[in-house]
């Protein structure tokens, strides 16, 4: 038996997969929290990345972040400081307790590096509006711990989450150098909760060591 082999007359590929993060929807609990629109959150805060050329630090709000003398947590154990005393200066962010808390990444299209995943720890958040689109999801909007900016100067990505974990949490880009070289805020969640609590004489013992 003779077998013939077809030749391909044209090269393969590329292919392409398009991937759109809004066609992603939870199963459980769907709902953004709060009430629908942007801004109507109890707290809206919007942070704004920039990089200073002179420097080569990434910065929040014109503030690059700069590792504290003393853990965000210690200082809020400690219970002698006001949260707006506490350390790095301006990279700092109170959110009180039960409060839906939204937050909006605006690019500006100028960042290098891009586009960049910022990530968040202690919540799961919605992503009401997702990077390559304006527009807006509360109904089922995907869920997520980490995020991408997006690349373009029009993208302003916006999460929401509930202030139900009291702690210090960092937000800050998944690119590791770019964390080291200042894009990182951390939210201070419900201070005075986390000031009551009883620390473990063995978790202190850890720290000491």
């Amino acid at each position: 038996m003779v077998r013939q082999r077809r030749i391909p007359t044209q090269a393969p590929g590329p292919y392409s997969l398009t991937f759109d993060e809004g066609d992603l929807h939870p199963l459980i609990n769907p709902f953004a929290p709060g009430r629908p629109g942007i801004g109507n959150a109890d707290v809206n805060i919007q942070l704004a990345p920039g990089l200073n050329r002179s420097t080569g630090l990434f910065q929040v709000n014109g503030v690059p972040f700069a590792d504290p003398p003393t853990p965000v947590l210690l200082q809020i154990l400690s219970g002698n400081l006001h949260p707006a005393q506490l350390l790095p200066s301006g990279s700092i962010y109170e959110l009180p307790p039960n409060k839906v808390i939204e937050i909006s990444l605006p690019n500006n299209g100028f960042l290098p590096g891009g586009p960049h995943p910022i990530h968040l720890h202690g919540h799961a958040f919605s992503v009401v509006r997702h990077s390559g689109s304006n527009d807006t999801n509360f109904l089922n909007p995907v869920r997520r711990d980490v995020v991408s900016m997006g690349s373009s100067p029009t993208d302003n990505v916006t999460i929401r989450f509930v202030t139900d974990n009291p702690g210090p949490w960092f937000l800050h880009c998944h690119i590791d150098w770019h964390l080291h070289h200042g894009f990182a805020v951390v939210f201070a969640e419900s201070t005075s909760q986390v000031s009551t609590e009883q620390v473990p004489a063995d978790w202190r013992q850890l720290c000491n060591n």
